[in-house]
């Protein structure tokens, strides 16, 4: 039994408690400034910087600029900063240095018994890339494209291949194999790569890049069927694409590869920015309630705050990511529902601790107008007194009408994210101020094909765009929307295989717009200088990131204030300011070079 001074102590220390709690809490919310958005970097680049002018390089192709691969080929061109010269047949050969690589596509371009001429293209003696290659029967059929290519032989003009293997030293992220564990049925449903191909051999003078994987104890490693090889030819180099790997964004990454892999050194700008994005969460009208409470027991404003909220925390916390939230006020213009403003200072001073940042969607299902939208937007938070500057806005899939809303109504946003993107670069101006930045993965949707694209965007731009499209939990249409399985897939798969992002940096879009402005309208170009230097010189933004690349050397030193940070053997991410930087190259210690001495 309690005596009246044990009682009365242990009411004090609760008392005290309390106050001490309460206390903390109002000074968080004094000094979360919830109504600032930090993130908001004033670029003062446009469109109009964009625009290339007298391009050191130039870079030939041969097809379809709208085919697959010219997709990809128009897209590295704007951001490596080379002219794009189009042919819709095979050209004759032009003794131009500024020619940097020929990049072939066999799918839009009739190359069936015109060998000749491409063999023409080779005495200018710069790169050739087949995009693709034609049916593996008219190849077997052409004795001279397959001297071209290296092929000495085709064992099969169709196989079944286990998986997909890419050797180190090509994309940046070391060795990696796309193929379902034996062991573990449920990866199937990850297989959507192409694993049908033309089996080739190729012989002397020739290097792999990219195999199928089959069955050891049936096929040699060695002569497992080539997906990417090039062949020395007279002193210059030819790549063969067996697949459909160089086809939209995925391209991008592989053509960075080939022509590092012909150079001494490669130097190239990058963005260095790693967005996740939570589109049209939290929804601030209770909208689908009925639905939810029968699946939840609460209603759309509880489900958000009491169980998908504390889900979405954990992962920000486990994952290191800065999270953009683009809160809509209202989605369904088919009912009555109508937003509410309670909750918006709460999620504003959530998004301010955890580092993220808010931006507004402006998608809907409904008969209503992108303007409408977006009027009824910008007013309901005038209304609620909200002095929040949302610096972008979410639409699942580009309209035309969006552009006009920009330029005439929303002339405050600096940068707009989409989810499909169709044929539209990854990376653009979308009008003279605003950036927009495509999805590039769903964070719910892993595959093979998605982990490779992954990968080569990180090698080619340094930046993903990753999506968790919270219309799914919020509008369940099946047991795998509902947000027990929605987050279990989320969490695993951020934490498991969207989690590389080597030493690229993680950023809210407001940020990565910044860099992207600087990165689109840098202007470049590097020189060699002995053995040893390398000279970049750089001008447009008072800041860039580029990625270097060498063969079996190492940075020593790198001056001025210049930065770099070491991705992986033979790879640097470059932190560097307008002007020149001056990078002193030594041997790698990792390359053992044999120097005679033991007989």
């Amino acid at each position: 039994m309690l005596s009246k001074r044990d009682f009365l102590s242990i009411f004090l220390m609760m008392v005290t408690l309390f106050f001490i709690f309460q206390f903390v809490q109002v000074v968080k919310d004094n000094e979360n400034n919830y109504d600032v958005n930090d993130h908001v970097i004033e670029v003062g680049l446009k469109a109009s910087d964009v625009e290339v002018k007298d391009a050191d390089t130039c870079v030939w192709l041969v097809g379809d600029v709208n085919g697959g691969v010219g997709d990809a080929v128009r897209q590295w061109c704007t951001y490596t900063r080379q002219e794009l010269k189009c042919f819709s047949e095979i050209p004759a050969p032009e003794f131009d240095s500024k020619v940097e690589a020929i990049v072939i596509d066999p799918t839009t371009c009739d190359i069936l018994n015109k060998t000749d001429k491409i063999e023409e293209l080779t005495k200018m003696g710069t790169t050739i890339i087949f995009g693709d290659l034609p049916d593996a029967s008219y190849v077997d059929s052409d004795e001279k494209l397959k001297s071209l290519l290296g092929i000495t032989k085709v064992v099969k003009t169709q196989v079944h291949v286990e998986g997909v293997q890419i050797f180190s030293g090509f994309l940046l992220g070391g060795e990696t194999v796309y193929a379902a564990d034996k062991s573990k049925p449920e990866e199937k449903k990850f297989e959507d790569l192409d694993l049908d191909i033309a089996w080739y051999d190729t012989g002397a003078a020739t290097k792999t890049y990219i195999v199928g994987i089959m069955d050891e104890n049936e096929v040699h490693p060695y002569d497992f069927p080539k997906m990417i090889w090039r062949k020395n030819y007279n002193g210059m180099f030819i790549y063969a694409v067996n697949g459909d790997y160089l086809k939209g964004m995925m391209g991008i990454g592989f053509l960075d590869a080939m022509l590092y892999d012909t150079k001494e050194y490669y130097v190239y700008p990058v963005v260095n920015a790693n967005n996740v994005v939570f589109a049209d969460f939290p929804a601030l009208s209770e909208e689908n309630s009925e639905k939810l409470k029968s699946i939840y027991g609460r209603n759309t404003r509880s489900f958000q705050k009491d169980i998908a909220w504390p889900g979405i925390i954990s992962i920000a916390a486990n994952n290191e990511i800065c999270l953009t939230c683009f809160m809509n006020e209202r989605y369904d213009y088919t009912g009555e529902a109508k937003s509410d403003e309670d909750d918006i200072k709460f999620y504003l001073q959530q998004f301010k601790e955890l580092g993220g940042e808010a931006g507004r969607s402006l998608d809907t299902i409904g008969n209503v107008s992108l303007a409408q939208k977006s009027e009824d937007s910008r007013a309901f938070y005038t209304n609620a007194g909200i002095n929040y500057r949302f610096n972008a806005l979410y639409k699942n899939k580009w309209d035309d009408a969006l552009k006009d809303v920009l330029e005439t109504k929303e002339t405050g946003i600096r940068t707009v994210v989409c989810g499909n993107r169709g044929q539209e670069q990854a990376i653009s101006f979308c009008s003279e101020n605003v950036t927009l930045q495509y999805i590039t993965n769903k964070a719910d949707e892993y595959s093979f094909k998605n982990a490779l694209l992954y990968k080569s965007l990180l090698t080619s731009l340094g930046y993903t765009n990753l999506l968790v499209d919270m219309n799914q939990a919020l509008w369940p249409e099946n047991k795998d929307d509902e947000w027990q399985n929605f987050f279990d897939h989320l969490f695993s798969y951020i934490t498991t295989y969207w989690s590389d992002r080597m030493v690229f940096d993680v950023t809210t879009v407001s940020e990565s717009d910044a860099r992207i402005r600087k990165m689109l309208s840098v202007k470049y170009s590097s020189e060699k200088q002995g053995d040893n230097t390398v000279v970049l010189h750089s001008s447009g933004a008072d800041e860039n990131y580029f990625v270097f690349r060498t063969h079996d050397k190492e940075i020593a030193k790198i001056s001025g204030n210049a930065e770099y940070t070491r991705i992986e053997k033979d790879a640097y991410l470059l932190k560097v300011h307008t002007g020149e930087t001056v990078i002193t190259l030594k041997d790698s210690e990792e390359t053992y070079k044999y120097d005679g001495s033991n007989k």
